[in-house]
């Protein structure tokens, strides 16, 4: 008989958190996909169709694979964990793409991925409950090999 080991709130949230993220950043991508070719959006932030397809399409990729690590965080991967903190790191150099790309146009929306990102990798990497359950899930996954 195995003994079920209960998930943290915070890892449960957080999980949910990601994947609810993955879901805006897909829904994001389409949504500039479908507007790539609004003269208004154009003008307005002086790129060319080509720029914002290639955003769109990133942003949509993006979101899936985010979507797919919070399924991974939420049933106790603990790699996943520190694919979150490079998902930070890619997203800030997403932000930093944006703002240079829009001349600063609303480059205030795009952190709001980035803070959820870094709360998320700060709460998996340093806290304590975080850490033994990811530990377990391991502990249990190689004794299940043995």
């Amino acid at each position: 008989m195995t003994r079920q080991r209960s998930r943290p709130f915070g890892v449960a949230f957080l999980s949910v958190l990601i994947m609810a993220v993955g879901v805006i950043e897909v829904v994001g991508g389409i949504l500039l996909l479908v507007q790539r070719l609004d003269e208004d959006l154009l003008a307005t932030v002086d790129v060319s169709a080509a720029q914002i397809t290639t955003y769109a399409l990133f942003t949509a990729m993006f979101g899936v694979i985010v979507f797919l690590i919070g399924l991974a965080l939420r049933s106790g991967a603990g790699w996943a964990r520190y694919v979150v903190a490079v998902l930070a790191a890619v997203r800030l150099a997403s932000l930093i793409w944006v703002v240079v790309s829009y001349h600063s146009i609303h480059w205030y929306t795009a952190i709001w991925a980035l803070a959820i990102y870094a709360l998320v990798a700060g709460y998996l990497l340093f806290d304590d409950d975080a850490k033994a359950y990811y530990s377990r899930a391991t502990h249990e996954s190689s004794t299940r090999e043995t």
